[in-house]
């Protein structure tokens, strides 16, 4: 017994023929080109997916959709957490570099919002510190980087340029937070957090109202675009979209590739065919 391969016939088809088969291996190879559809589908919702994000927290109720935690006074969400912890941060760099401000600077509008900013950070400071604990939740015990990295800038300066600082950055800051708070307040269901996000809220309005009143605060302070407070985008950016895009579309050539050599691989073996003696 031996094994040879059989001579490729010549095609005898005729046309009408040779149409028939070439729409018959068009509808098999239909089910691929769907999975192949349905593959850069998917792949483009996963690289759009993977390079955007939620940048803060979602308004409205869909931060209640994640895991919640169990907790006295009723249930605790990632977002209410977000909240203790975000104000407690701000204390932490606001108040010295108010009370910096409340002591050097020669402004007598910006040197009286210094002294009121730093006496109620402590104050909310101290509320904030009991919700966190009737609430076991423990707060940072520091400022963000970027934070730090703010109150040393306004420390670095003098004069003018210090006072103006402090207005614009400070100003910024409590607008980021505010969304943050307020949003909370109005869709938490803890009782701790409600009446901790009604104060903050409280608090963080009248502060934005007092630096505005300096006269200093500009467009970019009036704006929220702080790197790790940003305003919530319900878009993915122009990069993120490329990016994605990209990612599906070599996702796509290289499948295609795969079952197209798959396919010619398929064709030559049964045009060779295999025969056993």
């Amino acid at each position: 017994m031996r094994c040879y391969r059989r001579p490729a016939a010549h095609d005898t088809r005729t046309p009408r023929g040779a149409a028939r088969d070439s729409r018959a291996r068009w509808w098999r190879s239909l089910p691929r080109v769907l999975a192949v559809a349905a593959l850069v589908g998917l792949l483009s919702s996963c690289g759009i997916s993977a390079t955007s994000g939620w940048h803060g927290d979602v308004p409205g109720l869909d931060h209640q959709k994640r895991t919640n935690f169990e907790a006295p006074f009723g249930p605790l969400y990632p977002a209410d957490i977000a909240v203790l912890v975000a104000v407690s941060q701000a204390g932490y760099w606001e108040a010295p570099t108010s009370e910096l401000i409340a002591n050097e600077s020669k402004n007598p509008k910006v040197k009286a919002v210094g002294a009121q900013l730093s006496k109620e950070h402590h104050a909310l400071n101290m509320y904030n510190e009991a919700a966190a604990a009737r609430l076991h939740v423990q707060l940072p015990l520091s400022a963000t980087p970027q934070q730090e990295g703010w109150r040393k800038q306004i420390e670095a300066a003098s004069g003018d340029e210090r006072d103006r600082l402090y207005v614009q950055l400070t100003r910024a800051a409590h607008g980021s937070v505010y969304m943050k708070v307020a949003t909370v307040r109005s869709t938490t269901q803890n009782d701790v957090v409600r009446s901790l996000a009604q104060v903050a809220t409280e608090y963080v309005a009248r502060h934005m109202a007092l630096l505005e009143s300096t006269g200093l605060a500009n467009l970019d302070s009036l704006a929220v675009h702080s790197a790790t407070d940003a305003e919530y985008q319900p878009t993915p950016t122009t990069a993120e979209w490329a990016f994605g895009g990209g990612v599906a579309l070599a996702a796509a050539v290289g499948t295609l590739v795969v079952i197209r050599l798959a396919s010619r691989q398929t064709e030559e073996a049964t045009e060779d065919g295999v025969g056993i003696e």
